[in-house]
């Protein structure tokens, strides 16, 4: 089984929780995924040189994702690499470093709840409150007064999260000035932190396959924990399409996600049951082209021509063809993409992912002998917004491009007919209908820039 990697699903920057780690300096290189590094730090040219001579000798290929230089390799020569830049005198936050901050950050102790007191709600959306007990939300009793006012009795000291149309938001029930019950708005992070100091120990189960290789921890088993955590465990870990709504783990992780957990008062026991991955008879078949997104498969083939290669469809597979002889495009629904001769197989999920659709078409670009186009930039010009994860990545990279390259970004967000919805996004952003965490006061400097 080879799951693929686990992207922030909503396509979160992997640094995001890194900011305690960095608080003495920023290493030059960061684990951001299982056996994936990237540069975020500057390295003297130097040590470069040795580091390239110590991937050159592991056959690894280093790479460009979002403006970072980026490597990723198999685990069985990541203690190699690390011990290897050590001896070149190149620092390393690993994920097992990341983990050992994560056990100072939260502390065992359980913080009692206040009595239960009546506090004025401002509407009638759905107000639920945290139970500590069973980890979960549970929906409060509303009332309303004769003068239009909102109370409901809650526990003083916790959490409460309110439900509307446009999302939602949470609040903490502290003691006003007065004596009285009020709430206080936080930040959903801070909810979610606060609410596991509250919680009782509770425990969560994992699953082992047939073969005893992997770990398997349904979503289900993670329900309310804080970002922090779950950012971990998702760097740390893999999804499996046979196995939906689950994290896989590699057997010799397991005591990492057992100490993460343990930060939270979660106990990690191994169930009775195991999975089986094999029933799925389906996985790994071939996919027609025209059964491929057409918006997908068209931002592949417009690059590819870009990069001087000539492509020509067919009903199971694309041929493409460059100085250097031909290859055949085919599409499976794999978790990885894989090179066999003059065959590539491309993994239809790796279309939705810029930094896998730049793999495939390094490999393209690579054995055809195409044009050097700079593809970091390429890609965010011809990706289009078919979800609020393109939509995500096409602002994210509008925004870092602006301060270096201002043309750039204004194609980025204009080309193939995604100026409207970039637009409409931050319209709402502004009407406070939306929320993100994105600089969107340089968006709206690209919007002007792209009416004018």
């Amino acid at each position: 089984m080879s799951p693929n990697v686990v992207k922030n699903q909503n396509d979160a920057n992997p640094l995001e929780f890194c900011d305690l780690c960095f608080q003495r300096g920023k290493p030059n290189l960061c684990e951001t995924y299982k056996n994936t590094f990237t540069k975020i730090n500057s390295i003297h040219f130097s040590q470069q040189a040795k580091l390239d001579r110590i991937l050159n000798k592991l056959q690894v290929t280093p790479r460009m994702v979002e403006r970072r230089w980026t490597c990723t390799m198999d685990d069985s020569v990541r203690k190699e690499f690390l011990d290897s830049l050590w001896g070149i005198g190149v620092s390393v936050h690993t994920l097992d470093d990341h983990v050992k901050v994560l056990t100072k950050l939260y502390k065992q102790e359980i913080r009692k709840l206040g009595d239960p007191d009546n506090v004025k709600l401002s509407t009638m959306d759905t107000w639920e409150e945290f139970d500590p007990k069973t980890r979960t939300w549970i929906q409060v009793k509303v009332s309303n007064k004769n003068d239009e006012k909102f109370t409901a009795k809650v526990n003083l000291g916790n959490i409460l999260k309110c439900t509307s149309i446009e999302g939602a938001t949470y609040y903490r029930t502290n003691e006003d000035g007065n004596g009285s019950t009020a709430l206080v708005p936080m930040e959903k992070r801070a909810a979610y932190n606060i609410m596991c100091t509250v919680a009782e120990p509770t425990v969560s189960h994992w699953k082992s396959d047939d073969l005893g290789k992997h770990v398997f921890i349904e979503l289900k088993e993670l329900r309310n924990i804080p970002e922090e955590i779950f950012s971990f465990l998702s760097r740390l870990g893999s999804k499996d399409k046979r196995v939906p709504d689950t994290l896989v783990f590699e057997n010799d992780d397991i005591e990492l996600v057992r100490t993460a957990l343990s930060c939270i008062k979660v106990t990690l026991e191994k169930s009775s049951e195991t999975v089986d991955i094999t029933s799925d008879d389906k996985h790994g078949a071939m996919i027609l082209t025209e059964k491929i997104p057409k918006e997908r498969l068209q931002v592949l083939l417009d690059i590819i021509k870009e990069m001087g290669g000539m492509t020509e469809n067919k009903e199971d597979h694309v041929t493409i063809l460059g100085k250097r002889g031909s290859v055949k495009l085919t599409f499976s629904d794999d978790d990885k993409s894989a090179q066999d001769g003059n065959t590539i197989k491309v993994s239809v999920s790796a279309l939705e992912d810029p930094s896998r659709f730049s793999e495939i078409l390094s490999m393209i670009k690579k054995r055809l002998g195409l044009l050097d186009v700079p593809l970091e930039s390429t890609i965010s010009r011809h990706w289009p917004i078919l979800t609020d994860s393109d939509l995500q990545y096409i602002v994210q990279s509008a925004i870092s491009w602006y301060g270096s390259n201002p043309f750039l970004a204004v194609k980025i967000i204009s080309e193939n007919n995604k100026f409207g919805k970039v637009k409409e996004w931050h319209t709402k952003i502004k009407e406070g209908k939306v929320r993100s965490s994105l600089d969107t006061v340089t968006l709206g400097k690209i919007i002007q820039r792209t009416k004018s």
